[in-house]
């Protein structure tokens, strides 16, 4: 049984405010394969590496990042929030954070709003598609990228779709599974139909790291990177 791939859910964002610069870095110092990042567009079509509708939590700034423009944006302190020693990070664009990210780590791109031709042309321009996909929780924009870009990966939900089956019939390339829908003859199926199998889980509980790691999901989307490679190596190392 191989090692999971480790996507690092934001970053390193346990130890750098998320969807930085910073935690981008600490996503690679971790030996993180793939750094998960969200995108959304600011009021003049550039778009930045967000996850909020608003920028309240995350910066020292207050609104939708719809509503500004890349100019407001760019001022903003993305890293006191966290702590002050990140002060001055700020919220990236996403071509800076695509070239701080080519050929150290691969991407998944979650768009919670966006383009998805845009950014898959952003990712080719880079030679970065091989090493990236795309999620979105919006239908319309998973349809859009289904439609406009085939040749960018695709990720769908087994909460979303309900069968492999019907991840096969998307032309999805990954199938993503939650802490509640794990089951290892699913996995089998899954990867049995040609789909990578990935989980996200957001906790730190050390009995779902063991049954993923049981199960051969072959890619793990958290944020407990360390905790999680240690139950790899106590369950994948021979007596």
């Amino acid at each position: 049984m191989k090692q999971a791939v480790v996507v690092c859910h934001r970053g390193a964002s346990l130890q750098a405010p998320e969807n930085t610069i910073a935690s981008l870095e600490g996503a690679i110092a971790l030996g993180a394969e793939v750094v998960e990042f969200d995108v959304r567009p600011s009021k003049d079509g550039v778009l930045y590496v967000m996850h909020d509708a608003t920028v309240d939590r995350t910066t020292d700034g207050s609104g939708r990042i719809s509503d500004m423009t890349s100019e407001e944006i760019d001022c903003l302190d993305a890293g006191s929030w966290f702590d002050e020693a990140f002060s001055g990070q700020r919220v990236p664009r996403l071509d800076a954070f695509l070239d701080a990210c080519k050929g150290r780590i691969g991407t998944y791109v979650e768009i919670k709003e966006g383009d998805p031709a845009e950014i898959r042309d952003m990712l080719a321009v880079r030679g970065m598609l091989a090493d990236a996909w795309t999620f979105s929780f919006d239908q319309a924009i998973r349809a859009e990228a289904r439609a406009k870009v085939p040749d960018l990966r695709r990720m769908v939900l087994y909460a979303h779709v309900g069968s492999v089956e019907r991840a096969v019939a998307l032309d999805a390339h990954i199938l993503e599974f939650h802490e509640d829908d794990l089951e290892e003859g699913l996995i089998k199926e899954a990867k049995q139909a040609g789909l990578i199998t990935q989980m996200f889980y957001a906790g730190s509980d050390r009995t779902v790291f063991e049954k993923a790691v049981r199960c051969g999901i072959e890619q793990m989307n958290i944020d407990q990177v360390e905790i999680f490679r240690a139950v790899e190596r106590e369950l994948l190392t021979p007596v």
